[in-house]
């Protein structure tokens, strides 16, 4: 890299996503040797980091080495802090997040080795509970506890482990989309070397992607799988440029950490670093196919019979099947009561041309998606935003829009004279494609975050072109695109800043309070750890339905004081 900016940008991603992924691995070789999460795991991880920095340096700087590293540390001291802030401030308000995330991360970081202890067991009875063992681990998601992937529990356990606030773990979300910033500003860069700006603003469209963004103050996994994706297109590129053995570990550490995300990830990790073994194999003319088929096989072992010991061995081993309970003998069906109406009995293509297609709205059944003009957004349809999972067209009122204009851009280039130029964006957006197509629920946006990636590599590929089709076309697709981010991401943190402004107004009435707190939390857990960390007493009984309960926001606990 003989740009300074795309320099910068790949050692600071680069020591970003090893930092993770030193925590990560170091975690789980722990699991296999019995001991449970620790804060080492996070010291160990960042002497990771700074030793790569530093020996990055050493390898892509040729001169002032020690301004160079002092200059990177400064980065990640800022990017750092940012992130600290924003998460040890913000309260995660999702379903999912409040319940079984959160659940999983107190079991792990009190102790619980998903490896060598006992599965989570389910609640049973009073009776029940009397004949059995106080070390007995209980939860009411004990099936999803036991059987998930667990990379980003792993993360949050650590950091909850060593600050003792479970917020500031969301921490990793936003250190993710700083990763995924700079390695995609770096890839661009590299591309194309005399359009810095050009570059700064298509690498914030693609890390603040609205499907990430929007849960980046939650303990939803889904976002850090969009930043994942986008870093291995980031990555493969810069490896097709230029044949490094860091590039090489930092995609390999990225394929690991998007394999421990959820079970469908291992499968787009699978398929990714089966696509840039075949863009290597033609382009490459093979010098380097060996290497990378020895390098990505021993990357497969560590990352399913290391680090993915539980789920992906222990599943096997104990049900059958590695993607247990949603797959296999007794698989649990967690989507038709999630899916709009009628969803169920189309296609998967379908389905995900009626959402894209359809007004943004959160509904299950037995409610229906709303067909809509595209280019058209209403209040109600942005207002949806607030929350971390919409259903229907949940990458935004105008994404349907960018999607037709990006096929029209498509179609004229491959007609065209320019596929052999455009050829790199069009191969990652087609195993981008296929990554979607596999997944048989991808009308729900956070299920596939990396759609939103498809439309702007095929901006960038007609962005240099002097054609005024080109040109303009992908000048109006940008620019519709950055409006759907704004309008998508300013709606969630809106929305979100009332609603941890509510909460903590609730938390410090309950503390002025003087009088005692009894709580019935309805699995919602997460309300009990927020007390605890607020210093705020309560007595956790059964409250009945008769009773003049207030409730917590965003979630089913109740409580009433005495």
């Amino acid at each position: 890299m003989n740009n300074r900016t795309a320099t910068y940008s790949f050692l600071l991603g680069t020591a970003l996503l090893l930092f993770m992924a030193t925590i990560v691995l170091s975690t789980s070789v722990l699991f296999l040797f019995g001991v449970s999460v620790t804060a080492a795991s996070f010291w160990i991880g960042l002497v990771a980091a700074l030793a790569a920095m530093g020996g990055m340096v050493s390898v892509f700087v040729s001169s002032r080495r020690r301004a160079w590293f002092f200059s990177l540390l400064a980065g990640l001291a800022i990017v750092s802090g940012i992130s600290y802030s924003i998460s040890a401030n913000t309260f995660d308000l999702s379903f999912d997040g409040q319940t079984y995330h959160q659940e999983a991360i107190v079991k792990i970081t009190e102790g619980w080795n998903p490896v060598h202890d006992q599965p989570i067991l389910k609640p049973p009875g009073s009776k029940e509970v009397e004949e059995m063992d106080n070390r007995e681990v209980l939860s009411a998601f004990h099936l999803w506890i036991n059987h998930y992937a667990k990379g980003p529990w792993m993360l949050d356990a650590v950091m909850y482990k060593l600050t003792g606030q479970i917020e500031v773990s969301k921490i990793f979300n936003l250190l993710l989309i700083a990763s995924s910033f700079f390695l995609t500003l770096a890839a661009i860069q590299t591309a194309f070397p005399e359009k810095k700006g050009t570059a700064i603003a298509f690498a914030l469209l693609a890390a603040f992607n609205p499907a990430v963004i929007t849960q980046s103050t939650s303990f939803y996994i889904d976002g850090q799988l969009g930043s994942l994706v986008l870093i291995i297109c980031a990555l493969g590129y810069l490896l097709y440029k230029r044949y490094h053995v860091w590039t090489l570990l930092a995609l390999c550490a990225t394929l690991m950490l998007l394999a421990q995300i959820k079970f469908t990830a291992l499968g787009y990790a699978g398929l990714l670093g089966l696509a840039i073994l075949v863009l290597f194999f033609f382009y490459d003319r093979r010098q380097h196919i060996k290497s990378m088929l020895v390098w990505l096989s021993v990357s497969l072992v560590i990352t399913v019979g290391v680090v993915g010991y539980n789920p992906y061995v222990t599943n096997t081993l104990a049900k059958g099947h590695p993607f247990y309970p949603l797959a296999g003998k007794g698989a649990v069906d967690i989507m038709t009561s999630n899916s709009p109406h009628g969803f169920k009995d189309n296609t998967s293509i379908e389905n995900l041309a009626i959402s894209l297609f359809s007004k943004s709205e959160n509904i299950a059944t037995p409610h229906s998606p709303t067909w809509k003009v595209p280019f058209t957004v209403t209040g109600k349809e942005l207002a949806v935003f607030y929350s971390p999972d919409v259903r229907v067209a949940g990458f935004g009122p105008l994404f349907g829009g960018a999607m037709i204009v990006t096929c029209l851009i498509l179609v004229a280039l491959l007609l065209g004279t320019h596929r052999k130029k455009a050829a790199p964006f069009l191969w990652i957006s087609l195993a981008l494609f296929v990554t979607v197509l596999i997944n048989p629920e991808s009308w729900w946006a956070r299920y596939v975050p990396q759609l939103w990636v498809i439309p702007l590599l095929i901006a960038l590929a007609v962005w240099d072109l002097q054609k005024g089709f080109f040109r303009h076309a992908g000048k109006v697709l940008v620019v519709i695109l950055l409006a759907n981010m704004v309008m998508v991401n300013a709606s969630h943190i809106i929305g979100q800043s009332g609603a941890n402004a509510f909460v903590k107004k609730q938390l410090e009435e309950l503390k002025a309070s003087n009088k005692t707190l009894v709580v019935d939390f309805h699995h919602f857990n997460a309300v009990k750890v927020r007390l605890q960390e607020a210093g705020i007493p309560f007595v956790e009984q059964k409250l009945d339905k008769g009773e003049e309960v207030k409730g917590f926001i965003t979630t089913r606990a109740v409580y009433l004081l005495k």
